[in-house]
């Protein structure tokens, strides 16, 4: 008969993502002995945090390679605006994951609100078509995504990131809202990248749900997420209960009542 941490070893290692609850009631161990032996698996390199509550057995971590243009405008920021945060990205970073051929694409440069307009001035001495975005379902005045336009906006805050690039959820679920403003990709696309990445690389289920919940994208993306990405209602539901209130009706289906933003 297997010990108790030998079960939860071959548990994690047959299960993409697995929540805390799972794993207590797979095992039929306590709350705090199933942290416990999961710490020691995090440790031996056998389990990965993918958010609250919420583990994974897949390694790797997306990291995208970085392309000649981000390098210089955050150099350029860096040289000109020295205590600006912001992050800076382009939208060919995916195009070894989906199969549509990527002709153009959009540089996007989220910057503090106060330094936004300042920010896009300046690199308009360097570079063509730079615009400067704002919050809606509509692209800005005279966007072309043929001229492979650089794209201005306010920085979103705790938007997941790596110093100044963004973490794959942030660009997950921003693909997800800049595929029909921006004209990107179309839905096939946008879930056939999201499937790929998934094959290759751990998602923080944790991260990505906040990040859509924050920036009002939860409810569009959920319905179809939970089977896009490889993990079940049950996982993916632990995690909601720290974003939203789940309610349930006569049917038994679980459906997300907004509470508002989160603190």
């Amino acid at each position: 008969m297997l010990d108790k941490k030998t079960f939860i070893r071959e548990y994690a290692a047959s299960h993409r993502y697995f929540s805390l609850k799972e794993v207590v009631k797979a095992v039929g161990v306590s709350v705090q002995v199933a942290k416990n032996y999961l710490l020691d698996l995090k440790q031996e390199g056998v389990v990965f945090p993918a958010g609250q509550g919420i583990y994974s057995s897949i390694k790797e971590e997306f990291r995208p390679q970085e392309k000649r243009r981000v390098a210089d405008i955050r150099r350029l920021i860096k040289k000109h605006y020295p205590d600006l945060d912001f992050i800076v990205w382009n939208t060919l970073c995916f195009q070894p994951y989906y199969h549509h051929q990527q002709t153009h694409h959009i540089t996007f440069v989220e910057v503090e609100y106060d330094g936004v307009h300042s920010v896009a001035d300046s690199l308009s001495r360097d570079y063509r078509y730079v615009l400067v975005d704002k919050p809606g379902r509509h692209a800005p005045k005279g966007f072309d995504i043929t001229k492979d336009p650089i794209v201005v906006k306010a920085l979103f805050k705790g938007s997941p990131r790596h110093g100044h690039s963004p973490a794959v959820e942030k660009m997950l679920v921003d693909l997800f809202v800049i595929k029909d403003k921006f004209s990107t990709m179309g839905d096939a696309d946008y879930w056939e990248l999201l499937e790929s990445i998934d094959d290759f690389y751990r998602v923080n289920v944790g991260d990505l749900a906040r990040y859509a919940r924050r920036s009002r994208n939860l409810e569009a993306i959920l319905s179809q997420l939970i089977g896009k990405i490889g993990i079940n209602e049950v996982t993916f539901g632990t995690y909601l209960e720290s974003v939203s209130k789940v309610t349930y009706g006569k049917d038994g289906h679980g459906k997300i009542e907004w509470i508002g933003p989160l603190k």
